[in-house]
């Protein structure tokens, strides 16, 4: 008997053997991050599985949180990981339907395959902006670096002690997780808190930049800032989705279209409100680069570029 069943905690050991086959190369404490997260949430709840009887053979996991964006609490559920076995994918909305009652939630799916991608657009998801900017480290220009009488901490102490308010939640709330890195640049006219990602044994190691709590400040100070991240993450360039940035001038940086397509769903937010946190960009460190560097280099045409960027043509 076919049947759809929410998920929790204790649910972990009946879901891992479908998670597994569907990616032997994610350890199990990594899949069971998507179980027992480490935010508070007001739903007791995790996803939804598709059994057969006794065995699973589908899953879509859910990450909810709560965020306060223009001083409102808004409510996130991040979908992940949605996977029906081959011969039970007929089924596969009827793990969606619940979900879709969620109207004071905004939806988000940041890793969607091309199958997901058609369904969730029928039932009324939309594209957010999915190009990524390269960000280079200012070494490869000489050492080229703008301090603004900026300082540069990854201290967690002196961290938590300057955030405010919202910003310290989100340092507490992505804290234990070790590939989350945390970088505060600050000045007499305030300070910016960078929470960024380390994403390694890829394509392409890179510093995933994920949230920017003073986008001005760090346009004015980019260049000190990403360096600071590219060394303390060993990876030769630092990214960021174009969305998160918009508007700012960066230097010595390129926008890259991306093929792999973002989604939402939200009733409240705009597409340049959402972010990546409380995501599982986050809990499964995995990038969304389509290529290796050698191809990036190739497509982009980088020397050519670099030369415009330096002469300011």
């Amino acid at each position: 008997m076919i049947s759809v069943q929410k998920l929790d905690t204790s649910s972990f050991d009946k879901v891992y053997p479908l998670l597994r086959e569907h990616d032997p190369s994610l350890a199990e404490h990594t899949w069971k991050s998507l179980f027992n997260y480490q935010w508070s949430r007001e739903e007791e709840y995790c996803g939804y599985g598709l059994f057969d009887d006794q065995e699973a053979v589908g899953f879509i996991g859910l990450l909810f949180s709560q965020r306060v964006i223009a001083d409102k609490v808004e409510h996130f559920c991040n979908l992940t990981t949605w996977f029906v076995k081959e011969q039970y994918r007929d089924c596969s909305l009827s793990m969606m339907l619940p979900i879709l009652r969620l109207k004071d939630h905004t939806l988000t799916d940041l890793s969607a395959s091309d199958g997901v991608i058609r369904i969730s657009k029928r039932l009324g998801f939309q594209e957010l902006d999915s190009r990524v900017r390269i960000l280079f480290p200012s070494g490869i220009f000489g050492n080229i670096v703008l301090s603004n009488n900026l300082q540069l901490t990854q201290d967690k102490d002196t961290i938590s002690k300057t955030l405010k308010n919202n910003d310290l939640q989100l340092f507490q709330d992505h804290l234990l997780y070790p590939h989350c890195g945390h970088l505060l640049a600050y000045n007499s006219s305030g300070y910016c808190y960078i929470i960024y990602t380390v994403v390694k044994n890829y394509k392409l190691s890179h510093c995933y930049i994920q949230y920017i709590s003073n986008p001005e400040l760090f346009s004015k100070s980019s260049l000190s800032i990403r360096a600071k991240i590219a060394k303390a993450g060993q990876t030769p360039i630092v990214v960021v989705d174009s969305r998160i940035v918009r508007g700012l001038k960066l230097l010595f940086s390129y926008e890259l279209p991306l093929q792999l397509t973002k989604l939402y769903k939200s009733n409240s937010l705009r597409a340049e409100q959402i972010d990546n946190l409380y995501s599982e960009l986050m809990l499964l460190n995995f990038s969304t680069l389509p290529k290796s560097f050698r191809e990036l280099w190739r497509e982009m045409n980088l020397r050519s570029r670099l030369r415009q960027f330096i002469l300011g043509k």
